[in-house]
């Protein structure tokens, strides 16, 4: 068995300010890549109620990030969620969460650079969607491969350009909407005969999960706490700042996209929404600008979420969730002390499924895992707070409890609202961690058998 000290002696070194550890949140977010990917989805959804589907997901990943931030700096670990998860609401539930995110590790990411690849067809159609999307993959492995500093770095300067992108595409819509405020105020949809009729709470709420997908990596801050200076209290900002971020530019571009739609019944029959109404506005010649912003923006996203995966996956070895070999798999480090065998895993994996699937529907799929996580995170806020009333925190949430009140009853209204296959999926990688727990780990802490760091199972 592999030795916790010595691991750790060999592991993570503090490198990052609260500037690069922003940027590789803000990237993972993507405000460009996330109403890009999800706008279509949510559109097709609840029609111009897309546009209450992101004030809800605003309102719920606000209350969210409250409660990632104080969590955050009571247990600051490359582990971020499932760490929380484990410390405060146990064994079985921390290794859900755990394998909740094993999935989403080898499914985001590869979903994220078939689209990219998708739009980069549309523009260059020789290139081959399922080819180039590996090629991404293989790349973005590769900067993961390198000391965390210069991974950020690239990830800075890519954001840096895909801002200005999604600040531009805001300006010119809203400059060229066909319709009033008040046209957001009643959310309409086509019926299948193509007339227009209103949309309900129902058909909003549906739309809520992509807009919480979309929103989603204000967190990221937290995976990175080995390798940030003074995470206590880096962390927090890092995570609030984030969220209001992408609140702000995903909250606008969606409002200016759905004024300046010229034809809703076009708008959705399209496959690509955004596309169409960028034609409509920029012409041929400004679309193809956006989209290759989009593209590198999408690229970007691909590489700061998967920095974290690898993260994750360390520190679940490090806690001893698996058997031996694959612990000391995934807690292995390289010279430049990120650990490459996560890395390797993700790219294999992403890869895979970049080749051999379009995965059109896994937007939604990845989107209901994430809110399940966030159902754990607001339910540890609560438990933490009422079981551990004397710990240390140096951020506390404002108005508590009402931030994880709010995104416990919005996550829960949200799943009610999705698709049966999705939430059947989900609960089937629930009930393998449950069963896996019960019929391994639990063994091990009866026998005292301990995890690399030493710890409890």
């Amino acid at each position: 068995m592999v030795n916790a000290r010595e691991v750790n002696g060999k592991g993570f070194q503090p490198a990052l300010g609260l500037l690069p550890v922003l940027s590789i949140a803000i990237a993972a977010i993507s405000p460009t890549t996330s109403v890009f990917l999800v706008y279509g989805a949510g559109l097709g959804s609840a029609g111009t109620g897309v546009f209450w589907a992101f004030i809800i997901g605003a309102c719920i990943a606000i209350s969210m990030a409250f409660c990632y931030a104080e969590l955050g700096s009571v247990h600051p670990r490359a582990g971020g969620a499932y760490s929380i998860v484990r410390k405060v609401l146990g064994g079985p539930l921390g290794f859900v969460a755990g394998l909740l995110f094993l999935v989403l590790g080898v499914v985001s990411t590869a979903s994220i650079l078939v689209s990219a690849a998708t739009y980069l067809n549309s523009l260059v159609p020789q290139i081959p969607v399922n080819w180039a999307a590996v090629f991404m993959m293989l790349i973005i492995t590769v900067f993961s491969l390198e000391r965390i500093g210069t991974a950020s770095w690239v990830a800075a300067v890519m954001l840096a350009i895909e801002m200005v992108v999604i600040t531009a595409f805001i300006i010119v819509t809203f400059a060229a909407a066909h319709h009033p405020l008040s046209f957001l105020l009643s959310p309409t949809t086509l019926d299948p005969k193509g007339h227009l009729m209103g949309v309900g709470l129902a058909g909003m709420m549906a739309a809520v999960v992509p807009a919480l997908f979309a929103f989603n990596g204000y967190d990221w801050p937290l995976y990175f706490a080995e390798e940030t200076f003074e995470p206590r209290r880096t962390l927090p900002r890092a995570v609030m700042f984030a969220v209001v971020a992408s609140v702000v530019f995903e909250v606008l571009a969606v409002i200016s996209a759905t004024l300046a739609i010229p034809d809703l019944s076009k708008a959705l029959g399209s496959a690509a929404p955004l596309v169409y109404i960028a034609q409509s506005v920029v012409g041929p010649v400004g679309t193809t600008i956006l989209l290759i912003g989009v593209v590198i923006a999408m690229f970007d996203t691909g590489l700061s979420a998967n920095l974290g995966y690898a993260r994750i996956y360390l520190d679940t070895a490090r806690e001893g969730s698996w058997p031996e070999p694959i612990n000391r798999f995934f807690a292995s480090m390289n010279r430049h002390r990120v650990p490459k065998w996560g890395f390797v895993f993700l790219g294999v994996g992403n890869a895979i499924l970049c080749y051999f699937t379009s995965l059109n529907n896994l937007i939604t799929f990845t989107g209901v895992i994430i809110v399940v996580i966030y159902l754990l995170i607001a339910v540890s806020a609560i438990v933490s707070r009422v079981r551990n009333r004397s710990t240390e925190r140096p951020f506390r949430m404002p108005i508590w409890p009402i931030p994880p009140i709010v995104a416990i009853i919005g996550v829960i209204l949200a799943l009610t609202q999705q698709a049966s296959r999705d939430l059947i999926t989900t609960t089937v990688i629930i009930v393998i961690a449950l069963l896996y727990w019960l019929a391994y780990l639990r063994g091990k802490l009866e026998t005292g058998a301990k995890g690399l760091s030493g710890g409890d199972i």
